[in-house]
């Protein structure tokens, strides 16, 4: 019966210690994770305040298989 008392007690005690070391490994990851996107975030914001800045991406051309047929580009119209 003893054995059975010294079993849950360690087992018990080790879920709450393993817990306790879980959080506190999960909190430096966590500010670590924050602190290196908000250094991120601050390199991309160099700009001064009131610039306006528009990217612009390259148009792709459409590409169809010859053997499709007519392609028609279409606008969905809603009534």
């Amino acid at each position: 019966m003893l054995y059975i008392l010294r079993f849950f007690f360690i087992f018990f005690l080790a879920i709450i210690v393993l817990g306790y070391v879980f959080r506190f490994v999960a909190r430096l990851y966590l500010k670590r994770f924050q602190n290196n996107y908000n250094q991120s975030q601050n390199k991309q914001k160099q700009r001064p305040e009131g610039e306006v800045y528009v990217s612009k991406t390259v148009k792709k051309d459409k590409v169809v298989d010859k053997d499709v047929g007519d392609y028609i580009d279409y606008e969905e119209v809603k009534e």
